[in-house]
């Protein structure tokens, strides 16, 4: 998923920051990196509801809020991490525009 979710970040052209602990990930909205508090608050929210609405209406749910992580298990295969990536794609186009 992170491989992928990075091949689409840098597709997209924006300002964006992956930060990945284990199985836990946040995508942020600016160049990062994030650290701590104050950097986390320098992304850019209202670009990130943007995507979160349309990663919903990709069928893709995830935190609602910057702040939040994600989350991968054991019931993400590799079909649904390919969709979740092809979603991540087209919401990053559309929230970045």
């Amino acid at each position: 998923l992170e491989i992928g979710v990075r091949a689409v970040m840098q597709r997209s052209g924006a300002a964006l920051c992956l930060q990945r602990v284990g199985s836990m990930w946040t995508l942020f909205f600016q160049a990062g990196p994030v650290r701590d508090s104050p950097s986390a608050a320098r992304s850019d929210t209202a670009r990130f509801a943007r995507f979160f609405t349309a990663l919903l209406e990709r069928g893709v749910y995830i935190a609602p809020s910057q702040y939040e992580a994600c989350f991968v298990s054991a019931a993400h295969d590799d079909t649904i991490i390919d969709a979740t990536i092809d979603a991540i794609g087209g919401a990053l186009t559309e929230a970045c525009a």
